[in-house]
């Protein structure tokens, strides 16, 4: 039986406001069917997205800083789904190289440490991390909370997901020259479909592992024809973030 406080968190809760990246042009996910999606809230705010890794850890993004109340299960942000988990991030370590986003983005990634272990349940799964990259031109899905762009609908209530393809590191390159370095991968670029505001951190998953955390991409509206978005590239931290979890 569900935890009598948690209907009384979740009012308290609410849905709040993202004010990072957000899924444009995405569908109503399957209920369910991300059972590694999480909700980082700043009280009543959505902050970002994040993807839970193990029983105890969620990674997002290294802008993504702060503490949170995480949460996991989420479908419906102002219904009570009844399969949700309400944890508190405690202990967290962003990556080493992170510069912020004044630099380069490189490096966006930052692991979290949840207070009590998330029970992993049918809604309540980790995602495998990869063992090999990915390889431009393969579909992928990224999902989240994030902003539409659509202005009658600016913070959809229930979560988004959204297929799109990886691009490759030299067709990424000539969309942001310089910018665009070994650790990070790009995918999407089809007109009015991307992340966007809200969904920082979250998950680009590939063949049913996490390729990529949602990073950042064009400084004008999400969507833009033939701008990708860009992701943490996963695939190059795997040491890193196996040691961090063993570790502590």
């Amino acid at each position: 039986m569900q935890h009598p406080s948690l209907l009384l968190i979740l009012c308290v809760l609410g849905r709040g406001q993202a004010d990072t990246e957000k899924i444009v042009n995405g569908v109503e996910c399957v209920p369910h069917s991300q059972p590694w999606q999480v909700g980082l809230f700043e009280g009543t705010n959505l902050r970002c997205g994040g993807v839970l890794i193990d029983r105890r850890w969620v990674l997002t993004a290294a802008h993504c800083s702060g503490r949170y109340w995480v949460r996991l299960g989420e479908h419906s942000l102002s219904r009570l789904d009844w399969t949700e988990q309400i944890r508190r991030s405690g202990f967290s370590v962003t990556h080493p190289g992170y510069q912020g986003a004044r630099q380069n983005h490189e490096h966006d990634l930052r692991l979290l440490r949840l207070g009590t272990p998330a029970r992993q349940t049918r809604s309540v799964q980790p995602l495998p991390l990869p063992s090999a990259c990915v390889a431009a031109g393969t579909e992928c899905h990224i999902s989240g909370w994030g902003t539409t762009n659509q202005p009658w609908s600016p913070f959809p209530d229930r979560l988004q997901c959204l297929n799109l393809s990886t691009v490759s590191d030299t067709a990424c390159q000539s969309v942001f020259p310089g910018r665009i370095t070994d650790n990070m991968l790009c995918a999407g670029g089809v007109a009015g479909k991307d992340a966007c505001q809200g969904d920082s951190g979250g998950p680009l998953v590939c063949g049913g592992v996490l390729q990529g955390l949602v990073s950042w991409g064009s400084v004008g509206p999400c969507g833009q024809r033939g701008i990708p978005g860009v992701y943490t590239k996963i695939c190059k931290y795997v040491d890193w973030i196996r040691g961090i979890m063993r570790n502590n």
